[in-house]
């Protein structure tokens, strides 16, 4: 499973989530950042670097799989922005309280294993008034979908690093006391609808 994890999933990974109609959603959360440092949660191979705006000076960075820092590295040169990295997982932030200015994640929330003890954490660290980035996938807003997200979401979690179908990200982030400031929810064209129900939006401590 170790090699599964640390080589195939961080290959697959920066192949698949690479793609126009994914960053199309990148591009967009992310050129509304205001701050010029940025704490990324899930960073994985860093694809979302080339989208940040240069108003960013520096990311740090924080993923508990190797094999996708490692794929990060391999391209690292090419970056104009510090980016520091952090082998770690979300749930136990290296961080002390309301030291953080901004917070993003991408595609981050389905995988974290104790989801809300990292928002838990994003908000501990995040300084008051500080915005939290998401573009995530979850539950969607039909009761057929859903039923399907729950029924696969066991094989789902197998095959895709632990990837879950059927969280309810607006509620996660509001039950870690955020207030959303803004949100966007849509269905990914071409994407099967019980992986590609899409949240997009701020969060607001």
């Amino acid at each position: 499973m170790g090699f599964y994890k640390d080589v195939i999933i961080p290959i697959f990974y920066d192949c698949s989530m690479d793609s126009t109609k994914i960053n199309d959603g990148r591009k967009n959360v992310l050129s509304k950042i205001t701050e010029d440092e940025i704490l990324e949660i899930g960073f994985g191979t860093g694809i979302n670097v080339k989208f940040y705006p240069h108003t960013v000076k520096k990311i740090i960075g924080v993923d508990v799989n190797k094999g996708m820092l490692k794929q990060f590295k391999k391209k690292a040169s090419a970056n104009k922005i510090e980016i520091q990295v952090i082998h770690r997982n979300g749930e136990t932030l290296p961080f002390s309280d309301k030291s953080v200015n901004g917070v993003v994640s991408t595609y981050t929330l389905c995988t974290i294993k104790n989801i809300t003890s990292a928002l838990n954490e994003i908000y501990r660290v995040l300084r008051p008034g500080g915005k939290y980035y998401f573009l995530e996938h979850g539950l969607a807003d039909n009761p057929r979908t859903q039923k399907w997200q729950h029924r696969l979401n066991p094989i789902q979690k197998i095959w895709a690093g632990g990837c879950n179908l059927n969280r309810d990200i607006k509620s996660l982030i509001t039950n870690a006391g955020f207030k959303i400031a803004e949100l966007n929810n849509y269905y990914m064209e071409r994407d099967p609808k019980i992986v590609g129900y899409m949240y997009e939006g701020i969060a607001v401590k």
